[in-house]
């Protein structure tokens, strides 16, 4: 009985916030906002069960459809930056795919959060948590990389990976646009190295869309 007014309460930040709220405002001046509520998210997701089921749920759809884009095989190796406290990505990759999973986040009580978290899904031997800057980790073994929305200075990184990766590795980063498909933050320069060969979006998550890049040769 306890776990309804949190179930409740996660239900109605989801319609407000993500859809509602986030259909409206598609630029990156409520990204402080956003990113504070999926720390809050997160934070008592790692707490509640029955509120980090709920929190999956947010992003079921939004992975399916990623994984469709990248075609992605048990047997690719995957870097997830900014897992954050709750890794709802990767623990939804790693049940649907069976795929080992690499996470980095910048947070050393967000890494030992999600390392426990991990352990109730049973996945410890599927995903991996390391405390490390995406900025700094190599990336040249991985064959898909993906940055989650709450990585800060996603330029920055972007600008990083091209350093690193080969043309042929496949990159999924989630950013929101407007009803033209522009992307909100204007720090990105994105194809001045990269080929966007796909983009998808979804409705549980307002203005958010993941872009799946390609180096350019």
């Amino acid at each position: 009985m306890a776990h309804r007014p949190l179930a409740w309460l996660l239900s109605w930040m989801q319609t407000i916030a993500f859809e509602y709220i986030g259909s409206l405002v598609q630029t990156n001046a409520f990204k402080g906002f956003m990113d504070l509520l999926f720390i809050i998210l997160e934070k008592v997701g790692s707490k509640f069960q029955v509120v980090s089921a709920l929190y999956l749920d947010l992003y079921r759809d939004i992975v399916s459809k990623e994984l469709a884009l990248l075609q992605l095989t048990k047997n690719e190796k995957v870097l997830v930056i900014g897992g954050g406290s709750l890794p709802a990505t990767p623990i939804l990759i790693a049940m649907s795919t069976g795929a080992r999973i690499d996470l980095i986040d910048k947070d050393p009580e967000a890494v030992a959060t999600a390392e426990q978290f991990i352990r109730t899904y049973h996945l410890e031997d599927k995903l991996k948590v390391v405390n490390a800057n995406g900025l700094q980790y190599p990336l040249a073994s991985y064959d898909v990389i993906i940055i989650l929305y709450g990585v800060k200075k996603p330029e920055k990184v972007l600008e990083y990976i091209t350093s690193q990766v080969s043309e042929k590795t496949r990159i999924i980063l989630r950013v929101i646009t407007d009803d033209q498909g522009n992307i909100g933050d204007k720090t990105l320069d994105i194809t001045k190295h990269f080929i966007i060969k796909g983009r998808v979006s979804s409705t549980t998550l307002g203005s958010f869309e993941s872009l799946m890049l390609m180096k350019k040769p």
